[in-house]
């Protein structure tokens, strides 16, 4: 099989990638904007990489621009879904799709879509999201339990 036909690898990032993400990291307490402008350029350089948007919706949250945090994890959840062969919208996924890498890492950033609509007051939504993982994901291998109670205390 040559190079071209092989699936990517959803868990490793290219290193000049990884060196423009570690760089942001180690600034981003100090610098904010040049952390940023730095994962922008990650991003630019790797759009397809789902552990960027991991990081980037990590680093969107810390820094409490949960917006910015939601619109990354939305970004990186329909990357995981179009490298998965998922429809584009969650709400059209069964349980019998969900198959490999790419399909957890759609579950889990629909996870954290669910919990970052708690952090942007939008309670509504977030249930929505949690009602669908509930029947993509019966036993709750990823946790979702978790953010459903978060959602019910409020």
């Amino acid at each position: 099989m040559n190079e071209m036909a092989q699936p990517a690898d959803i868990d490793s990032l290219p290193a000049d990638v990884l060196t423009l993400l570690q760089r942001g990291m180690a600034q981003y307490r100090s610098d904010p904007a040049g952390a940023e402008l730095l994962f922008g350029i990650a991003r630019s350089q790797a759009p397809a990489s789902l552990p960027l948007y991991r990081a980037l919706v990590k680093f969107y949250n810390r820094e409490c621009q949960f917006d910015a945090a939601y619109d990354m994890a939305a970004q990186g959840m329909r990357e995981a879904a179009r490298l998965g062969q998922l429809p584009p919208d969650w709400r059209d996924w069964t349980l019998d799709m969900l198959h490999g890498k790419e399909a957890s890492f759609a579950l889990l950033t629909l996870k954290a879509m669910a919990f970052l609509e708690l952090r942007r007051g939008n309670t509504a939504a977030s249930v929505e999201i949690l009602d669908q993982l509930r029947q993509l994901d019966p036993s709750d291998g990823i946790g979702s339990s978790v953010v459903a109670s978060l959602a019910a205390g409020i």
